[in-house]
């Protein structure tokens, strides 16, 4: 990564030194979209989870019988860093059908293509605007590209999960 930043800050001192000029916004985007792409590089390696060990090729079902490793199978996530991929172990419980894979529910990715951060993020400007403001907000703001569905889906899915746990709590 420092590689990377060394590089950026020679090409902008380089820049200044043809023009004498700095454009700040322009050099604060460009580092940030380097130091996303960076640290999405470094995310997707974090992510890359190993074949389970021999022990540990077979997981309880909810059936009642057990699902077996079958292989490591891959996901793309929505990080806050960027677009990311999760190589995990995936298990199939061959008398029901169902698939389990452990670590998307250990990453709380779980039946979605983004991360806990980027779905706060969602939430966060899906509550306060129309949800296509909310989308324009996080490419603006966080450089993340989603759609204004996904915005909607992920401020909607939030709201009720937080009625019920105050229904809950009644």
């Amino acid at each position: 990564m420092a590689r990377e930043v060394n590089q950026f800050l020679s090409r902008v001192f380089v820049q200044r030194r043809k023009d004498g000029r700095t454009d700040l916004e322009a050099v604060e985007s460009a580092l940030r979209a380097a130091l996303h792409q960076a640290g999405a590089a470094a995310l997707t390696e974090l992510l890359k989870f190993e074949a389970p060990a021999a022990e540990q090729r077979q997981l309880p079902c909810r059936c009642g019988h057990h699902a077996q490793y079958q292989e490591l199978r891959s996901k793309p996530v929505l990080t806050i860093v960027g677009p990311v991929r999760v190589s995990r172990p995936y298990y199939l419980c061959a008398p029901c059908g169902a698939g389990q894979f452990p670590v998307d529910a250990e990453l709380d990715i779980e039946n979605t293509e983004f991360s806990p951060g980027v779905r706060r993020m969602q939430a966060l400007v899906g509550q306060q605007a129309p949800f296509d403001h909310g989308r324009k907000q996080l490419k603006v703001l966080a450089g993340l590209e989603v759609t204004t569905k996904s915005v909607e889906r992920t401020a909607e899915a939030i709201g009720a999960d937080i009625a019920q746990r105050e229904q809950e709590e009644i």
